[in-house]
C-alpha cells in the first residue's frame, strides 16, 4: 500500500521510444476504465491520478503502467475510504483549484468538488481548453467551470425539492 495515489513528481509525458508502447501487451486501457468507474462512483481521491494516466491510453510506457499499479496499491491500502452521507453541515459547498501550466502543452488542469450537507456529491478533474497566461487566469477558468457546475446543481436541488 502507498499513502498517495500518484507520485508528487509527474511521470514523464514523453511519447514512447522505439518499442516502448505497452498498450498492446498489457491491459492498460482496461485498467484505466476500471479505475475510472471506481473514481466516478465512490473515490474522488483518485480523480487527478486517473485523469492524468488516462491521457496515455494510446502511448503508454512501462512507467505509466507502474503509475496505474500505484493507484491500485493506494486503493488496497485505503479500502475503508468512500462516500459517507451525513445529515448535518452546510447545504451546498464547493471547492475549485487549478494546476497552472504543468503539462507539456502548457494547458492548466481544473479540479472541483461539491459537498451537500458535508457529503461529497460531485467532483471532476479536467484539462483546460485554452492556455492560461498566468496562475490567476487559470484559477478564474477553474472557478468558472466550478460555477457552471454549481448552477446546474442548484437547479437540480430546486427541482428535486419541488417534486417532494
Amino acid at each position: 500500500p502507498t499513502r498517495t495515489p500518484m507520485m508528487t513528481s509527474n511521470v514523464e509525458l514523453t511519447e514512447p521510444k522505439n518499442n516502448e508502447n505497452i498498450t498492446d501487451k498489457k491491459p492498460y486501457r482496461e485498467l484505466v476504465g476500471c479505475l475510472s468507474y471506481i473514481m466516478l462512483n465512490t473515490r474522488a481521491d483518485i480523480c487527478a491520478a486517473v485523469n492524468f494516466f488516462s491521457r496515455f491510453q494510446n502511448s503508454a510506457t512501462e512507467c505509466h503502467w507502474n503509475g496505474l499499479k500505484r493507484i491500485l496499491r493506494y486503493l488496497r491500502g485505503t479500502a475503508e475510504f468512500g462516500l459517507f452521507y451525513k445529515k448535518t453541515g452546510e447545504p451546498l459547498v464547493g471547492y475549485a483549484d487549478s494546476d497552472w501550466a504543468n503539462a507539456s502543452d502548457r494547458k492548466s488542469v481544473t479540479g472541483y468538488l461539491f459537498k451537500l450537507y458535508g457529503s461529497t456529491i460531485c467532483w471532476a478533474t479536467k484539462k483546460q481548453k485554452s492556455v492560461s497566461l498566468s496562475s490567476t487566469e487559470a484559477e478564474y477558468v477553474a472557478l468558472a467551470t466550478a460555477a457552471s457546475e454549481c448552477v446546474w446543481l442548484v437547479n437540480l436541488l430546486k427541482e428535486l425539492q419541488n417534486e417532494t
